[in-house]
């Protein structure tokens, strides 16, 4: 990092924007808050909602990161591009869903002086696809109080926990709270139906846009709504930080069924807290999963039809390799968990903090000012 011109930006001497979704809750909101909490310790940054970007007048020459990138540039393109000549730099952060983005995204990447993903797959597909600009990987990180608080006594989650005491039950997690063929939905009820066949003693645990349900009969005929089959349904839309850790304290295994997707953030959670995570080989998480815990894989089915930026393929775990791995997990847990704790310890928290990921976003700010 350039200390002069640390110094210069720290003193208002270039100003920066940060245009997000300040006040929805979606990923790129939560990410945008670690991002903005990271910044300020570092640079004079000021956040901006993304749908008053449009109607500011930019007199100020400033340098403006947009998250994500794509949807502002879709919507108000010409309203941007007639503020372009009073930008000093613009920086983009997104993702890519898919092994490729379109003609148009690629059009839409030459307004930025450099773009930012989170992982290694993204940025393949950025450069695939035909991006000329510097793509930069920056990955999504953890909190210091998600590794070092200990483990929580249920709460909100109690009857769950009593649950898994009572039947000596092993819980297997994930989170499904949108695009259900991209998060592999029809791949988890495969799963859920195919283990129960070889172990009575466990139950999955989903959270889903309208709360965290366990499910523990099969799933037959499935429609597509989760819910149908829950046996208890805790309506809780959004978890606060100390809730999640609670959910995934008791849990004892994530299984990431995604086909695609720029990093899939919910397992590096489960991990920090102890749970072992499993996904497909070749997706956008290997960057952060052990390797001894990717699963066999074959090319999925396009991830989104007639997407305007997304529009290439994924990986789609083999769910029989799936059951072998989870029955293998679950036959020598505690060695397993301790080797999830080690590779946290040794990777995770030398690489993957939010702290080490302000420096390096950091970093990258100051090339492109």
């Amino acid at each position: 990092m350039m200390t002069t011109q640390l110094q210069l930006v720290k003193s208002g001497f270039n100003i920066i924007w940060y245009v997000f979704p300040m006040w929805k809750h979606v990923s790129f909101s939560v990410i945008g808050w670690k991002h903005l909490e990271e910044l300020k310790k570092r640079l004079r940054v000021t956040p901006i909602e993304e749908t008053a970007f449009p109607n500011i007048l930019v007199y100020s020459n400033p340098t403006v990161i947009f998250h994500p990138y794509f949807y502002p540039f879709e919507k108000y393109e010409k309203k941007i591009r007639r503020k372009r000549h009073k930008i000093k730099s613009i920086i983009g952060i997104d993702v890519a869903d898919s092994t490729s983005i379109t003609k148009y995204a690629v059009e839409l990447t030459n307004h930025a002086d450099a773009m930012i993903v989170p992982s290694t797959f993204a940025k393949t597909a950025y450069v695939k696809s035909g991006v000329k600009k510097p793509v930069y990987v920056i990955p999504h990180g953890v909190d210091d109080e998600f590794i070092n608080t200990p483990k929580h006594q249920p709460n909100v989650f109690k009857a769950l926990s009593d649950l898994k005491e009572k039947r000596k039950a092993h819980l297997i997690h994930c989170w499904i709270l949108h695009s259900e063929y991209r998060k592999g939905l029809d791949l988890l009820v495969e799963f859920h139906n195919k283990l129960i066949k070889e172990r009575n003693d466990v139950i999955l645990v989903v959270k889903t846009m309208h709360g965290v349900g366990y499910i523990t009969r099969p799933i037959e005929n499935f429609d597509g709504i989760l819910e149908h089959y829950m046996d208890k349904l805790i309506k809780k839309e959004w978890l606060t930080e100390q809730e999640k850790m609670e959910l995934l304290d008791i849990c004892d295994l994530y299984i990431l069924t995604s086909r695609g997707g720029g990093f899939e953030h919910p397992p590096l959670e489960a991990m920090v807290r102890g749970e072992i995570a499993i996904g497909a080989k070749g997706g956008a998480w290997e960057d952060y999963m052990p390797k001894w815990t990717l699963i066999d894989s074959k090319k999925s089915g396009k991830i989104f039809k007639d997407n305007p930026i997304h529009n290439g393929y994924g990986v789609e775990m083999k769910i029989d390799k799936a059951i072998d791995k989870t029955v293998e997990i679950l036959n020598n847990l505690d060695d397993y968990k301790a080797r999830i704790n080690e590779y946290v310890n040794t990777y995770v928290k030398e690489n993957l903090t939010w702290e080490k990921i302000g420096i390096r976003l950091t970093d990258v700010i100051l090339k492109h000012i």
